[in-house]
């Protein structure tokens, strides 16, 4: 027969595996759950993120005597003004480079002009039918193409009214924020819960904060820097590839790697050697190698530095959800969640499992 020992000890596992099992469940049910209401999730917390990032410019704006409605109607503006300068600067040179890709095409094609020859001896003798299906081949691309160009011209309109409502909600954020806070504190049932709520709303904002104009001074940094190695080496439109160096980098990993492989093909476009192709591309990831492994931890130090395999696992997840948006908000999101988390306890000491760094001992403060 059980002692009530073995059996006390049995239901504690029982409910923590319940528990575990419930928490899974949670989490599964909010990933679909933003999936499924992405339209209408995505513009708030892209929203949330903007309103917090630009909220001590609003504040320093105030601190001039203006309104504080003012003060964010300012800075929305900016902000629109910023987003459509940079559209149409960018955009001729991007137009400019979609439409060299068949030069690309071409000079591939010469590079590889005896595996081509190959190739094409070894269609004819497994598939000798080949050359009369070049016709029906190319109406498929045509289709499939023109079934991409419907799918993004019937989305144009939804994205800019998403856009529209992403600098709307930012300006309610920046507007209201404030006295959103202030009644939730408000609602705190003891004076020492509301000094705990301001503390902890105050560290997070500040801390988010610092973490955001610290990232964005050194991804900036290195757009400028990869302009100036472009330009250098007489690639065309270097300031293209310095703000896509610049934007892509908010998605660690991921964002530079597809640069590079962006860099590659313009790297042949621009040259005729296969070795000053290289060059193109591996300037950048140079470029790339001292901004993630020693501006990056140097600036940010061990308090925003991540286990790279769980960032990469988060921004693929994110991406999964919002696409391509998720990538570029996913460690903003994650810088987030670490920091709510350190300062809330919401998950005790497994927040170390966050950590990039597993040979320092030092545990993150709350």
């Amino acid at each position: 027969m059980n002692s009530p020992v073995a059996i006390r000890e049995f239901r504690v596992r029982k409910d923590g595996a319940i528990a575990m099992a419930l928490n899974i469940l949670v989490i599964i049910a909010v990933l679909y759950t933003m999936y499924f209401c992405r339209t209408l999730l995505l513009p708030v917390f892209v929203a949330g993120f903007i309103a917090l990032f630009s909220s001590p410019l609003v504040r320093l704006i105030a601190s001039f005597k203006v309104p504080h409605a003012l003060a964010a109607a300012i800075v929305v503006i900016l902000l629109m003004v910023v987003l459509v300068a940079t559209f149409i600067f960018l955009v001729a040179p991007a137009t400019h480079w979609l439409e060299s890709l068949p030069e690309l095409g071409d000079k591939l094609a010469a590079h590889m002009n005896g595996w081509s020859d190959r190739f094409n001896v070894f269609r004819a003798q497994v598939m000798p039918d080949a050359d009369g299906q070049t016709n029906a081949i190319g109406s498929a691309l045509e289709t499939v193409f023109f079934s991409a160009f419907s799918v993004v011209a019937g989305t144009t309109a939804m994205f800019l009214i998403q856009v529209s409502a992403v600098f709307v909600i930012t300006y309610f954020f920046l507007v209201y924020g404030n006295n959103l806070m202030r009644n939730f504190v408000r609602a705190q049932s003891s004076f020492a819960e509301k000094k705990k709520s301001v503390i902890i709303f105050q560290t997070v904002r500040d801390d988010i904060s610092h973490y955001a104009l610290l990232i964005s001074i050194i991804n900036i940094g290195l757009g400028l820097a990869t302009a100036c190695v472009m330009a250098l080496m007489g690639v065309d439109d270097p300031l293209l590839w310095g703000a896509l160096a610049g934007l892509l980098n908010f998605a660690p990993y991921i964002g530079p790697l597809a640069l590079t492989i962006v860099l590659t093909g313009v790297g042949f476009i621009e040259y005729d050697s296969w070795g000053m192709a290289l060059v193109v591309p591996g300037s950048f990831l140079l470029l790339n190698f001292i901004e993630s492994q020693l501006v990056t931890p140097t600036v940010l130090g061990q308090r925003f530095n991540m286990n790279p395999l769980l960032v990469v696992l988060w921004m693929f997840a994110w991406g999964w959800v919002w696409g391509v948006i998720g990538l570029l908000i996913a460690i903003p999101l994650l810088v987030c969640f670490k920091i709510l988390a350190s300062h809330l306890d919401l998950i005790g000491s497994w927040i170390n499992i966050l950590d990039g760094d597993t040979s320092s001992s030092q545990v993150v403060p709350k």
